[in-house]
């Protein structure tokens, strides 16, 4: 087994979890879901009779009983999203957002996208998921079609055949079905998630997989893009640390899409273009570069740039982090030589660091001097908003880092992590 795969086990038989079945049942005090056959706990005993509604006074004997078959099979919702309010939320997100109507027209067929998800056969528990998602999780439902357009375009820039455009139209909208399944308390934007909490977001891809597999409509290549879409080329993501041949196309076009609508949610597109340059050993190049063309980014968006973040205070903490690494790193050379399993669970860290380092020098900078940036940027315009750019995609990949070690902390030895944990402090004073 690979040491630096974490150890990652469902909480709860998909069918069983708690967090979705509460939020199924909500789902149900604001419309009518209703069981549409009878619904028997394992001994045979009936739980809920065909016919009755669900709402949150049958979550306690719904989560206290082990089912005969997914509740998903069993419930259907009055007002489901289907293939038409899918096709509505599509036209109101081209209509509104105008990064989006630039990936369609730069495919070259604009209406492909609307024509497939006007024709997506979705099964009766994908439609019951995807209305839970839309009325409990509004942020993740719209995340999930932004994703599937930029999904889907990329397929049409790569030439990809119609079927696999079909399968990562359906595997994209249906990519974080296992998210609802975390506990909602963990995923609060003003939690701050513990090292123990990160395994249940690091499972998600797995529940995704389990809960799609079999179902009408599905491929491999769908299910297997849901499994994978937080893997990475150089072997940095989860659930299984993959690397390289071993991810498939259409996780890879997956995992591109799913960071590119974050990102863009996030940040000016200039911004998104150097996210995906950091990542290039993580990002299929092919795909990166149809999402360039796509994008197709210009002088207007560049002068478009959100600047407000202190930098001032971005240059401190950066020093700061940049200053215990040089201690560090000659402390980890040391003391994890004896240590092989600590030095090949340790090389994401130098890479990554030696990244950090690279940006700093590639925006005209000197990493060993990082106090005197601003003195030497503050009267020219242009240098100010590089260096804020820079100062942006380094806390972005300081987040990402302090994650890293995070997820790989219960691989290394005690002397690793004592020695880690001074640097991990830093890299969470600049998230």
């Amino acid at each position: 087994m690979n040491k630096n795969v974490p150890d990652i086990r469902l909480a709860y038989p998909p069918d069983e979890n708690p967090h979705y079945i509460r939020a199924v049942t909500q789902v149900g005090d604001v419309q009518e879901v209703v069981a549409h056959a009878d619904i028997f706990e394992s001994n045979g005993m009936k739980l809920v009779a065909k016919g009755a509604r669900i709402d949150s006074r049958l979550f306690n004997r719904l989560t206290q009983h082990r089912l005969t078959a997914p509740l998903d099979s069993m419930l259907t919702a009055t007002h489901p999203v289907n293939a038409h309010s899918l096709v509505v939320a599509l036209d109101n997100i081209i209509k509104h957002e105008a990064v989006y109507r630039r990936i369609l027209t730069r495919t070259g067929d604009p209406h492909a996208m609307k024509q497939a998800l006007a024709s997506v056969q979705l099964a009766p528990e994908v439609m019951l998921r995807l209305t839970v998602m839309r009325e409990r999780r509004a942020e993740l439902f719209m995340h999930s079609i932004r994703t599937a357009l930029i999904a889907f375009a990329l397929a049409q820039r790569l030439n990809l055949p119609e079927r696999q455009r079909a399968s990562i139209l359906l595997g994209a909208l249906c990519h974080d079905f296992g998210e609802m399944h975390t506990d909602p308390e963990i995923l609060a934007a003003e939690h701050d998630i513990t090292q123990d909490e990160r395994r249940y977001i690091h499972v998600h891809p797995i529940t995704g997989h389990v809960l799609v597999q079999g179902l009408p409509g599905f491929s491999s290549d769908a299910t297997q893009a849901i499994l994978q879409h937080h893997e990475r080329l150089d072997g940095s993501g989860y659930p299984n640390a993959l690397q390289g041949g071993s991810i498939t196309v259409l996780a890879r076009v997956l995992a591109v899409a799913d960071v590119a609508q974050a990102a863009i949610q996030r940040f000016d597109l200039l911004r998104v273009e150097m996210l995906f340059r950091l990542g290039q050993m993580r990002f299929d190049a092919g795909t990166v570069n149809a999402l360039r063309d796509l994008l197709h980014i210009t002088t207007i968006d560049a002068q478009d740039m959100r600047l407000a973040r202190n930098a001032t205070a971005q240059v401190q903490h950066m020093a700061a982090v940049l200053e215990r690494w040089i201690t560090l790193r000659a402390l980890l050379k040391q003391e994890t030589a004896p240590a092989k399993a600590d030095t090949t669970a340790l090389t994401f860290l130098f890479e990554r660091m030696a990244t950090m380092r690279s940006l700093i020098l590639q925006a005209g900078f000197d990493p060993e001097s990082m106090a005197s940036m601003l003195v030497i940027a503050r009267d020219d315009p242009d240098m100010l908003r590089e260096l804020r750019r820079m100062l942006d995609e380094l806390e972005w990949l300081a987040s990402d880092l302090a994650h890293e070690i995070d997820r790989r902390s219960p691989q290394l030895s005690p002397l690793a992590q004592a020695a880690l944990n001074a640097l991990l402090a830093q890299l969470h004073q600049m998230t």
